[in-house]
């Protein structure tokens, strides 16, 4: 371990440490057990279970100055999430990251109710899908996922508790603000029978947008100026749920919900005109038994479209609908999982197996400046089929001891793929790929507040049918290739960690390392593989004034990922809680043959330094305040500091209060950037993009039981 690492992990000890014996200062009082099923998938109160865990609940959330979860996310350790809001980027380039690992595509898994929703062609996750209101408790779970939850889950696994219809109620929030941005909210449970409970939920939002482009950036030794077609991004979105809950005979139980998802994006520029659209219809049935197993089938599908209209410019005070893509995706799973308690050394064992398989496509037509199309409509298509059992066992063999072993056999094949961007491979050979993935983690109580947890595992993500078959191309980011190629990215990682906890607070301080094989990156197209028929010329255009990067996808890269995590929860009493964090995070390549040059960089988008702070007062009447701060070193969008592709350092302030004006209204006040601190959020060599200017809204909630 490196010097910097040992001061960054003796800094984090001494500050658990103080706050450690700060906390006999605190009231002595214990709440319920807050409690987590994504990291085991059976039920383990928070404070046991033996492995790298943040839990958000809704009344966090609420305290939050935030308009998306992902917002909220980005307070958790070991998350590297676009800072640019959850309306303003295109969500194509919404790719997130846990434990170092490069947020370049999304390398982590996310879960609403134990099923996925990283979008199943491209894999980033559309967090306007998740109202707010909706969420009653998010489980983080950091480190490699793939041996209980499969594919995708390669730095960790987010899962989100949705609000379950157990009482009746109405809930109606509405907000507006800066930039034109709204928010407007409904939830309502009806439970005509004991063994019937109704819900529905719909949530609108929207933003006239900031201006997200500099006036100016440099990158590649280039300097580019705003072409003055830049306009705000606009967006709105829409989300509706209906969910009902049912309690059968012989101790079954089933819940059914439809979610309907659109959003409307003119992104950047007047004609960059976005729309899509999501059905999901998700079930579970369970069956408990009285032995104490259970018996749990869950099953979901979607349905998506998604067209994109993109504007090149001509010169650099013009513009034209240079392609439109229209990418139609369908996926369908199940999971179907039993799981034993039991007494004595051997505590519990849960076996299962499920199935996901995607369908999806991508139809491009490329336009001349005349209207014209430039070439036939480009089409890549192609299947994804993924089968996969997994175990665990949870063993107790003394008082103090925990091990949970986990092991999944996945199979997983790409078929019927089709791929005709110039040159034009044409129709994909079929290909297929086993992984084998283990999980032991392992947790020792020295006293009943202090422990020490360790954990090994391997974990796997394939490519998207985006990374395999889809290829695009801009005249003002350039070309981006895919490659039906590709093989999965894999990670083997190591942790150790220790835990604090007494009443009212709970502390985690964990060390971890990685190893990625098979990292997906890009080389650069040569002059022969430029389709010039499109009107993108790689380099740079003095017409346009800017630099356009020609790549594709490749497995060319291995990698390291090492750091540190710390966690302070603290209910310090009188009213005031807190919770702290810090990451560091040293990422770098360890090999490249195609790029031997990036060896020993660091990886791109992963910041070294991430602290973030809140504070929240709660009154006995019922008002409440809280400020957050969060500091980011700076980092950069590729491996080479010399090509100028910058993120700022930042540091931002927020603060939101609440007041209950009756006992079932209550009004409040939320504030992000209150600095107006202005920085680069995401820069990969196309126009960079700039994080949430100052921003305040304002808004009522109104409760009804």
């Amino acid at each position: 371990m490196n010097r910097r690492l040992i001061g960054a992990s003796a800094l984090c000890g001494c500050a658990m440490t103080a706050i450690a014996g700060a906390s006999s200062y605190a009231a002595d009082s214990s709440s319920i057990p807050e409690i987590v099923v994504t990291a085991t998938r059976t039920a383990l109160p928070l404070a046991e279970v033996p492995a790298s865990v943040s839990v958000i609940t809704s009344t966090q959330i609420l305290d939050t100055p935030a308009q998306g979860l992902d917002d909220i996310l980005q307070q958790v350790p070991g998350m590297t999430l676009n800072m640019i809001g959850p309306d303003v980027g295109h969500p194509t380039a919404y790719n997130e990251a846990m434990r170092g690992l490069p947020p370049t595509n999304t390398r982590m898994l996310v879960l609403l109710d134990g099923v996925p929703v990283n979008d199943p062609g491209f894999g980033y996750i559309q967090w306007n899908r998740i109202p707010l209101d909706n969420i009653d408790q998010v489980e983080i779970v950091r480190g490699g996922g793939s041996p209980l939850w499969g594919n995708g889950a390669l730095g960790g696994v987010v899962n989100v508790i949705t609000r379950a219809p157990n009482t009746q109620e109405l809930l109606i929030d509405s907000s507006g603000g800066s930039y034109g941005t709204y928010q407007t909210s409904a939830y309502g449970a009806y439970l005509p029978t004991d063994a019937i409970r109704l819900s529905a939920n719909a949530a609108f939002s929207g933003t006239n947008g900031y201006q997200t482009t500099p006036a100016s950036w440099n990158s590649f030794g280039t300097t580019t100026l705003r072409a003055p077609v830049y306009t705000p991004t606009t967006f709105d979105a829409k989300n509706g749920e209906l969910r009902g809950d049912l309690d059968l005979p012989d101790d079954f139980t089933a819940w059914a919900k439809v979610n309907y998802h659109e959003n409307h994006q003119v992104l950047s520029t007047p004609i960059g005109d976005d729309f899509q659209h999501v059905w999901t219809y998700t079930g579970e049935v369970k069956r408990t038994f009285t032995e104490g197993s259970s018996l749990e089938l869950t099953v979901f599908h979607d349905d998506s479209n998604f067209v994109t209209n993109n504007p090149h410019l001509l010169s650099f005070t013009t513009e034209y609908n240079s392609n439109t893509h229209t990418t139609p995706i369908h996926d369908t799973g199940a999971s179907l999982v039993w799981s034993q308690n039991l007494s004595g050394v051997l505590r519990n064992y849960t076996i299962g197996a499920d199935v996901h398989d995607i369908a999806g496509a991508d139809y491009a037509n490329y336009y001349n400046p005349s209207g014209q199309l430039a070439a036939p409509t480009i089409i890549g298509s192609g299947k994804q089929l993924f089968i996969g059992g997994f175990a665990q066992v949870r063993v107790v063999p003394i008082e103090k001891l925990e091990i949970l072993a986990s092991v999944r056999e996945q199979y997983y094949r790409n078929f019927d793929g089709l791929d005709t961007f110039p040159p034009a491979i044409g129709v994909v050979a079929p290909s297929h790929q086993y992984s084998f993935d283990p999980r032991i983690n392992a947790r020792y109580g020295i006293t009943d507040d202090f422990a020490i947890r360790g954990a090994y595992y391997t974990s796997f993500r394939a490519p998207t049918l985006n990374e395999l078959y889809r290829t695009y191309a801009d005249t003002t980011a350039g070309i981006y290739e895919g490659n039906p190629f590709l093989k999965a990215e894999t990670l083997r990682g190591e942790e150790v960690g220790f835990d604090f906890n007494r009443p009212g607070l709970r502390s985690q301080l964990t060390f971890y390392t990685s190893h990625i094989q098979n990292l997906i990156t890009s080389e650069n197209l040569t002059a022969d593989e430029n389709p010039t028929s499109l009107g993108v010329n790689c380099g740079y255009d003095p017409q346009t004034f800017t630099y356009l990067t020609c790549t594709r996808n490749i497995n060319a890269a291995a990698a390291i990922a090492r750091g540190i995590e710390a966690e302070v929860t603290w209910d310090i009493g009188s009213g005031f809680s807190t919770v702290l964090e810090y990451t560091f995070a040293d990422s770098r390549y360890t090999s490249n043959p195609v790029d031997p040059a990036a060896v020993g960089q660091r990886l791109e988008g992963v910041p070294k330094h991430t602290a973030t702070g809140n504070l929240t007062y709660a009154a006995p009447s019922g008002w409440r305040v809280s400020a957050q701060v969060r500091w980011v070193s700076q980092t950069y969008g590729d491996p080479f500091p010399a090509d100028n592709l910058i993120l700022n350092a930042h540091f931002l302030a927020d603060a939101s209060a609440a007041y209950p004006v009756t006992r079932n209204v209550q009004v409040y006040a939320q504030i992000q950037n209150i600095l107006d601190s202005r920085y680069i959020a995401n820069n990969s060599g196309g126009p960079p993009i700039l994080g949430t200017p100052f921003e305040i809204l304002g808004g009522v909630r109104v409760k009804l039981q």
